[in-house]
């Protein structure tokens, strides 16, 4: 009895699942690309990392790079460090009382032009996500700040030439860095690094 109740069950689930199915294939969840703007050719030997990689730090990814008129090139990035700073750093800035109950956070990464075009003085695109799901930009430093300096690429940033770069974030208070994302074209496309 019990036998013929369990194919009983099974049979009416093949029945429902029969019911069910259509000649229509089953839609294929998208996967993501690497973003190479129409007309870039990638330089001999370089892959372009696909868009939505996530990485551990120290872990390099390479994209195309198009900063304003500078031209675009192929480069690769590592982020190696993202480091919660001291807001005692920042005792001779001129800051407003809610910015002085921040918590700064330094990345430093490591930037390689692939080519074909030089991209001097350009910034890198890289964001913080902080834990309430939102996306800051590097913080502009007027002067030489001590404790991150170098935040823009060196004024001849040829193609083979590498650099070390350092960012500053002040994320408000309450919140804490969550990853560091390289953008270079749509959020969606973004490179993204766990601290």
């Amino acid at each position: 009895m019990r036998t013929s109740l369990i194919a009983a069950i099974v049979a009416s689930a093949a029945l429902t699942l029969a019911g069910c199915s259509s000649s229509e294939p089953e839609p294929t969840p998208a996967t993501p690309t690497a973003a190479v703007p129409k007309g870039f050719d990638v330089p001999a030997g370089v892959t372009i990392t696909k868009g939505g990689t996530k990485l551990a730090l120290g872990a390099p990814a390479t994209v195309v790079y198009e900063p304003g008129d500078r031209g675009t090139s192929a480069v690769t990035v590592t982020v190696a460090e993202v480091k919660q700073g001291s807001m005692k750093d920042f005792r001779f800035f001129s800051l407003d009382e809610q910015t002085k109950k921040s918590t700064p956070y330094y990345v430093k990464a490591t930037v390689k032009n692939d080519g074909p075009a030089g991209l001097g003085g350009a910034a890198l695109p890289l964001y913080a996500l902080d834990s309430s799901n939102t996306n800051l930009p590097a913080n502009e430093i007027v002067g030489t700040f001590k404790p991150c300096p170098s935040p823009t690429l060196p004024a001849s940033f040829l193609p083979g030439a590498t650099a070390d770069v350092c960012l500053v974030y002040l994320v408000p208070e309450g919140r804490i860095v969550t990853s560091v994302s390289l953008q270079t074209g749509t959020t969606q496309d973004a490179i993204a690094w766990t601290p």
